[in-house]
Parts: structure tokens; sequence; C-alpha cells
């Protein structure tokens, strides 16, 4: 058995006195690839977001090989850096070429030496196909153009896991299919990976495990054959059964 990267436990979060997330609860192993799907306003995002640090959770813990990292006492830029972050709106800096996108994280945050990081970001780039387009700046690429860099700077850093929060949702649909692409050559070759997902042949042919959120909670998960074939809850069953 593959050791939990992550644990979360019993996590909550609100803002104000609107519970968004109430008790979850589930672990992400090495190599696994989950897939969280459910409605809009679910909290599959918010979830994410604690997981990154980017909202601090009300209760609960959100432990990194055993360590919490709600605590305070990690470096959150590190942490990050180890769990990395893919977002639907891209994030790229707009002033920077592509190249320099995938090497600021690598120079500020690992400390790279400079040929280490140029070699890591080209590989990376190469493996997403945008090697061409190193010199170009984001206003010059379309939308699956910009994802495909997102995540090269994402895997420049070497995280042990990458989240992706509805990496194809700002996307035209002609350019969904190079993104998706992209990731599963990522699940291919074994990479972690936490997806918040709308993509429901993505989440049912390549992921190891299927989350199903609704009203804040988990309310169903398990191997992607068994929550498409069987659901076992009827909300996941009608939530589904849009889709199917």
């Amino acid at each position: 058995m593959s050791e939990n990267i992550l644990e979360i436990k019993h996590l909550s979060k609100s803002f104000g006195t609107h519970e968004v997330l109430k008790d979850i609860d589930f672990n992400v192993k090495a190599g696994d690839v989950t897939s969280i799907i459910g409605s809009s306003g679910s909290g599959k995002s918010t979830l994410l977001r604690c997981i990154n640090l980017l909202e601090t959770p009300t209760s609960g813990e959100i432990l990194f090989h055993g360590e919490d990292v709600v605590s305070g006492r990690i470096n959150q830029s590190r942490y990050r850096a180890k769990v990395g972050m893919v977002f639907q709106s891209f994030n790229l800096f707009y002033n920077m070429s592509v190249l320099e996108n995938c090497l600021i994280g690598q120079h500020k945050v690992l400390k790279s030496e400079k040929a280490e990081a140029m070699d890591r970001a080209i590989h990376y780039l190469d493996r997403v196909g945008m090697t061409p387009y190193i010199n170009a700046k984001p206003h010059q690429l379309s939308g699956g153009q910009k994802q495909r860099v997102a995540i090269a700077r994402a895997l420049a850093m070497q995280p042990e896991v990458l989240l992706f929060d509805e990496p194809t949702s700002a996307l035209d649909p002609e350019m969904v299919g190079e993104v998706l692409d992209a990731m599963k050559g990522m699940a291919k070759a074994g990479k972690t990976m936490l997806v918040v997902t709308h993509e429901m042949a993505f989440a049912r042919d390549v992921s190891t495990k299927v989350v199903y959120m609704a009203d804040g909670v988990i309310v169903e998960e398990g191997k992607p054959g068994e929550v498409f074939v069987n659901p076992q809850n009827p909300k996941t069953r009608e939530f589904l059964s849009r889709f199917l």
C-alpha cells in the first residue's frame, strides 16, 4: 500500500454564517488521480483552495506526510511548491514570456540553478507541446495553450501533488481536448492529481478514485466503475443521470 501524501480530517470552512464545507474526510495516496465532481456551489473549489492554503479552514486538519499544514508552522511557499495548483483562469504572468513563467517559481521558491531551471522548464513545456511558443507572451496564446503553459509551470516546480480547479471550464470546447490530453499523459506517467472537474468522461476513464460532493459534504466516493456504474446514494444517481 502506498502511503497517504495528503490526509484531510474533519475539514470545515465557513464564510460568515455560511458553512461551505462540513466535516470533510478523505486521503490522497501517491499515484492517485482523484476527480471531485458535483454541482456548482457544492464546495469543490473551496476544498481545493483550503488544501492549497489559499483559504484558511475554519476547523479540521490537512496533513501533508503527517504534518498539519494548517498549524502555521510550515513555510507556505515551499508547501505550495509540493502541492501545486492549476487554476481555471490560468493565472499566468502576462508581462513574462512562456519560458519566464516556467522559470520564476523555480528561481524564487526552489532557488534552482539557472541551467537546471532552464532544462526543467523546457522539459515540461515539451511534455505539453508548448516548446514552439517559449518566447511568446500569454496574450499571444489561445486559452488551451495558456492552460498547457500553466500545467508546465506547475510541473516545473516538481510537486508531489497537482491540484486542478476546473482546468477546462474557461476554455472554448475545441480547446478542451488538448488540455485533457496533457492531463491524461500526466496520469499515465503516475502523477498524483486531485481534479475538480465537470468533464465526466475524464473522471470516469482516467481517475483512480471519484469523489461526489453536494452541499459541502462528500456524499459518495469510490472507484470510477463503482460510482458511475452503480452509485449507492440517490443524490449521486440523480446527479450522474444528467450527464450519462
